[in-house]
């Protein structure tokens, strides 16, 4: 009897551990199955990771989703929170078929709503439920869709992008392309410039999408799966910030970019704006949306009115208030131009700032006036030279003018080529002028000598704003390099010539050729012949080359061509005595 009973109790103890064990397995399944909150997700961020590990990661946006214009469709992932006497979280993704299942009321057909109608009627019927419920829907993660670019792009095809991005950023896809690199996601990348022509249009006609006409961004033709087309105008959307002249993307849609005409009406604006620019016209357009793509004026320097130019009209004077913008927003016809008048300033000149460097008695900066300060009132106002100063390795250096500048916008092929369309210079003189154009320095022709030991005024020359004047300290010693026996520096001794230097270097090595040495000047860095150079200066550098490097076989078709050429002498001459000789015998 006993047995029988220790028997039972252990079987009702393991059948009850089953269940506790079974029951604690489910709620643990159930609980790994059903979707996590933020703040729960939060919670599971241990001190050694981020909360970027752990939140689930979003697609790129290019603006904050409006719910007015976004449109829900397959794929999308909502939250739905429900406030009651208890939170509820739900997480709701829209069926392939445009269906929404709310938890406890069923489903909801979405397809072609836009997600703040989605919002309102989610929260309709949740109260219809519970009339003392909140209802809270927000999009987790927007949905993919396949979009069509072609048209006047670079790259035509079928692009992969989130729902939230606009067509605009299609577009640029589609013109500038994608970069991938190791390590990065995908990314936008603008092409290098292949062109002047390209580059002036850009600076002529900025677009919302570079490189691209406004003809072209402003008549972009949406077609839609269900049928329907629309246009997109990118500039209005850009300046007014208009969502539908440049919505979402939508699954199935087409872009097509349309080719520039050969010539279209156009507007334009210019004068103290801070980016003069023409844009392609479209009715209905307004002095506003020239004054807002233009980045507006230029407030210091403005008059607080423009001049409207209106086609076989009388010029218009419109106001403006504090802000740039037009007390009176005139329609503008084709052919319509904006100017806006500039401020005159009297009397003011000009103020810059030029500094001195080295060996005066006061280094430092000092205000001039750009265009009329000149070179030896400044050296005056810094103190004078000192007696030290090495005025051979004394420069200028000044920033480039725009025109000379490189542009970084360009490659620096393309510039060269610019340069060499009309020259007649020989292949190696090309190749010299480009590796000169990659290490010009920004230095102004000025010989301090000339100027400050012979009084030649003609180098007293007139500074400008940003110059820099550097007037080394005295040099102790000239290099020596090259085919010498001990190359490197030797001390400075006024007035010796290039062979005492070569002779405290060692003298000339074996391989040395003495008849190609240069001397490279230390204040312009210019090669010169020992005879050019006169003695060498401090700084200055003494370059010894070595030998010409002749292979075997051009030393003996060199000796054969020279044994040729002898002998055809030797013939010449025989010849011509032979032919004196008989005349003499005649």
């Amino acid at each position: 009897m006993g047995m029988r009973q220790n028997a039972l109790r252990r079987f009702l103890c393991s059948s009850v551990c089953s269940a506790l064990l079974g029951g604690t397995a489910a709620v643990a399944q159930q609980g790994a199955a059903s979707p996590l909150s933020l703040w729960q997700l939060l919670e599971q961020v241990t001190p050694g990771q981020s909360a970027r590990m752990v939140l689930p990661e979003l697609p790129p946006a290019d603006h904050v989703v409006s719910a007015e214009h976004y449109v829900v469709g397959p794929g999308d992932v909502l939250l739905l929170q429900i406030v009651a006497p208890v939170v509820q979280e739900h997480v709701l993704v829209v069926s392939p078929d445009g269906e929404l299942l709310l938890p406890r009321i069923g489903a909801l057909s979405v397809q072609g709503r836009t997600l703040a109608w989605v919002r309102s009627e989610v929260e309709r019927r949740v109260r219809e439920r519970n009339p003392k419920a909140e209802a809270v829907v927000l999009l987790q993660k927007a949905r993919t869709v396949l979009v069509t670019v072609r048209g006047y792009v670079r790259f035509p095809g079928v692009y992969a992008l989130p729902a939230t991005v606009r067509v605009s950023t299609a577009v640029r896809l589609a013109v500038l392309g994608r970069m991938e690199q190791s390590g990065q996601k995908p990314g936008m990348a603008s092409p290098p410039v292949a062109s002047m022509q390209q580059l002036e249009r850009a600076e002529y006609e900025p677009s919302a999408v570079p490189f691209l006409p406004s003809y072209c961004t402003r008549n972009i033709l949406l077609r839609y799966a269900d049928g329907h087309m629309a246009v997109a105008d990118l500039e209005r959307a850009r300046a007014l910030g208009d969502v539908a002249a440049d919505p979402p993307v939508r699954e199935g849609m087409e872009i097509v970019v349309p080719e520039p005409l050969p010539e279209y009406p156009v507007l334009s604006i210019a004068g103290a704006v801070r980016m003069p620019l023409r844009l392609a016209y479209r009715e209905g357009d307004r002095l506003s949306l020239l004054l807002r793509l233009c980045g507006g004026l230029d407030l210091e320097r403005a008059e607080p009115f423009v001049l409207v130019y209106l086609p076989q009209q009388p010029v218009q004077r419109v106001e403006l208030d504090s802000a740039g913008m037009p007390l009176r927003d005139v329609v503008l016809p084709a052919g319509s131009a904006v100017v806006v008048p500039e401020r005159p300033i009297a009397g003011a000149r000009a103020t810059g700032v030029a500094t001195v460097l080295g060996a005066v008695a006061r280094p430092g900066a000092y205000p001039i006036e750009p265009g009329r300060t000149r070179l030896r009132e400044l050296l005056e106002r810094a103190g004078g030279v000192l007696p030290e100063a090495v005025l051979e390795l004394a420069y200028i250096r000044r920033q480039p003018p725009a025109s000379l500048a490189a542009d970084v916008r360009l490659p620096s092929e393309v510039q060269l080529y610019e340069r060499f369309l009309y020259s007649d210079l020989r292949l190696e003189d090309t190749v010299r002028y480009a590796l000169e154009m990659r290490l010009r320095r920004s230095r102004v022709a000025c010989d301090f000598v000339a100027l400050l030991r012979r009084g030649d005024e003609r180098h007293n020359i007139v500074l400008e704003d940003g110059d820099q004047i550097v007037i080394p300290l005295q040099g102790r010693y000239v290099y020596v390099g090259g085919m010498v026996r001990v190359p490197g520096f030797v001390r400075y001794e006024p007035g010796r010539p290039v062979e005492w230097y070569i002779e405290q270097a060692g003298g000339y090595s074996s391989a040395a050729d003495p008849k190609r040495l240069r001397i490279l000047r230390g204040s312009s860095y210019t090669w010169l012949r020992p005879r050019e150079a006169g003695a060498p200066q401090p700084g200055d550098e003494i370059y010894v080359p070595g030998q010409l490097d002749v292979p075997a076989w051009a030393e003996k078709q060199a000796e054969l061509q020279l044994y040729t050429v002898l002998t055809g002498a030797v013939s010449t001459l025989t010849f011509v005595l032979a032919t004196i000789v008989n005349l003499l015998r005649r």
